[in-house]
């Protein structure tokens, strides 16, 4: 693999088990987490950049609730690939059970 950023969607297509799709996620919510940190302290926020060896992710945010808001979805997210592992899903249904 070479050494220029790719998306998200694209490193996921590369993973197939749902355990390594939870790995993922873990990873990103831990660097969002660290930009958070970082982004109240200094009080700004420019780019969230993640390089794990195995991929190099960038994302521009401008305000911390975008932030916020990414997060809050990707552990939505990972919680479900840790559902689907478990076998628990929602069956949604449109009358009587």
């Amino acid at each position: 693999m070479n050494n220029e950023f790719m998306t998200i969607s694209h490193y996921f297509e590369e993973k197939c088990k749902l355990l390594d799709k939870v790995a993922v996620y873990d990873l990103l919510i831990s660097g969002l987490e660290s930009t958070m940190m970082k982004s109240i302290e200094s009080g700004h926020l420019v780019q969230y950049e993640l390089d794990d060896g195995q991929m190099k992710v960038r994302s521009n945010f401008r305000k911390l609730e975008d932030l916020v808001s990414s997060m809050e979805g990707l552990q939505r997210l990972r919680q479900n690939y840790i559902n689907r592992y478990n076998s628990r899903v929602t069956r949604l249904s449109g009358g009587n059970l």
